[in-house]
């Protein structure tokens, strides 16, 4: 009752900033709805920087869509940007396809591009000249040319707007020409922001309450108590909220180990028990020093996780309404004595709460260390009724990834206030949404 008292009051002062006007008639909402965490995606690129035969996951073109900034003397160590292997021209223009959460089209109205990278300014790897192409049908087109512009060479982030609203399912950005390089280009990250048509009150409402809640965000990660960051004692597996012990299940899975091919022609591999997926949440761990009391060593996939395709596994948690969640633990503890080399390495978590194939809303992604334990994971509170658990890599090996152990956790509800008030916040807005949706008889893609 406090936090909403205390949201009310604040109504007020965030609702100061005005809707971002595209052009007159037209608000462009606040949201960038290609980024990761609102499920869009980086269907794929003309060129990545390879650094021997791997993709430089510094320079990958998934880094173009997940929030991570270069600022000044502030540089990610696994983000640095979208980088190709070349240099653009006019004739051979570099390029990125990007898709909206699920697939879905939307009405866009403006794009915004970071030129900002690891990259030094004065070398002019920085993209200058694009365009950027729609398709309302496949990620290979056909495409049709909405918008052709220019970046300045200044480090800071450019919106360039459209006319008019334009419908796309699938958008690809062209670069034309960097800032001078003979070498390459790079870009720090890109953004689309959805157009929401209509003159009506509600939809300026919900204009302004998107920029609101993107300015609430910002607020909120820089006013965290000290204590919220601390990392505390590794809470027990039977009290995550996904273990099975509680009702929590699995969904899906990418792969599992499976046994030798049997002699019979025609009879399929079975999958391992010993490394089956639901091993993640069973709250047994194993370790290849120590012969375990059970037959539980974890999961493995029966594939090393891939640049575009990664290993996934999807839980589902007990209840039929969302549960918050603002912590997990990930333990790479097996019984495999290669499982150092096996072990994830880059992980991502994200959640659904309206289906089991999303849209997913991703919650960070980490990079697990080399020597197996477990490793506590804290994000801003978020409702989940799916999870997904995804690994980008694993420590070197060419044939496995595996985990011990899986779970997720609400430990403290009061550690960030601001960040629970934010998600109060976002809830009400996605009611707002469904609510004028339903009212002015708009799809997913506008009238």
């Amino acid at each position: 009752m406090r936090q909403r008292q205390l949201l009310v009051a604040l109504l007020p002062l965030l609702a100061a900033s005005s809707a971002w006007c595209a052009d007159e008639g037209v608000l462009v909402g606040a949201v960038n709805i290609v980024s990761a965490e609102a499920g869009g995606r980086v269907v794929a690129a003309s060129s990545e920087v390879r650094e021997r035969t791997k993709i430089a996951r510094e320079w990958r073109k998934e880094n173009l869509i997940d929030g991570k900034f270069v600022e000044g003397p502030i540089v990610p160590a696994d983000s640095y940007g979208w980088a190709t292997e070349t240099p653009p021209t006019p004739r051979a223009p570099h390029w990125a396809v990007f898709a909206f959460a699920q697939d879905k089209p939307h009405l866009m109205g403006a794009v915004r591009l970071d030129p900002r990278t690891n990259d030094p300014e004065v070398i002019g790897r920085w993209v200058k000249n694009f365009r950027i192409e729609v398709s309302v049908t496949t990620p290979e087109g056909p495409w049709e040319t909405v918008g052709v512009f220019e970046v300045i060479d200044v480090p800071q982030k450019q919106t360039f707007t459209f006319p008019v609203p334009v419908l796309a399912k699938y958008v690809r950005l062209v670069i034309t020409s960097n800032q001078g390089s003979n070498a390459r280009v790079s870009l720090g990250e890109f953004e689309v922001y959805e157009a929401l048509v209509g003159d009506d009150a509600l939809t300026r409402i919900i204009a302004d309450l998107e920029a609101s809640l993107d300015r609430l965000r910002d607020f909120a990660v820089g006013h965290v108590p000290a204590t919220a960051s601390v990392e505390s004692a590794i809470p027990p597996y039977d009290q995550s909220l996904l273990s099975q012990a509680r009702g929590g299940t699995v969904t899906a899975v990418s792969s599992e180990a499976l046994g030798d091919a049997p002699p019979d022609p025609g009879t399929q591999p079975q999958v391992l028990q010993q490394w089956r997926a639901t091993n993640l949440i069973d709250g047994l761990v194993a370790t290849p020093d120590a012969e375990p009391g059970h037959t539980s060593f974890g999961w493995s996939s029966n594939a090393a996780p891939a640049a575009n395709e990664p290993q996934w596994v999807i839980f589902r948690l007990p209840g039929d309404t969302p549960t918050v969640i603002d912590s997990a633990v990930v333990d790479t503890r097996t019984r495999d004595p290669w499982g150092m080399m096996r072990g994830a390495r880059e992980i991502e978590i994200a959640t659904s709460i309206d289906k089991p194939d999303g849209p997913w809303k991703s919650l960070g992604r980490w990079e697990l260390a080399l020597e197996p334990g477990p490793r506590l994971l804290r994000f801003p509170s978020a409702e989940a009724l799916w999870v997904r658990l995804t690994v980008l890599s694993n420590h070197g090996s060419d044939r496995y990834v595996q985990l011990g152990e899986f779970g997720v956790y609400r430990l403290s509800p009061d550690v960030d206030p601001l960040g629970s008030l934010a998600l109060e916040f976002e809830n009400l807005l996605t009611n707002l949404k469904r609510y004028r949706e339903g009212a002015l008889g708009l799809g997913a893609a506008g009238p």
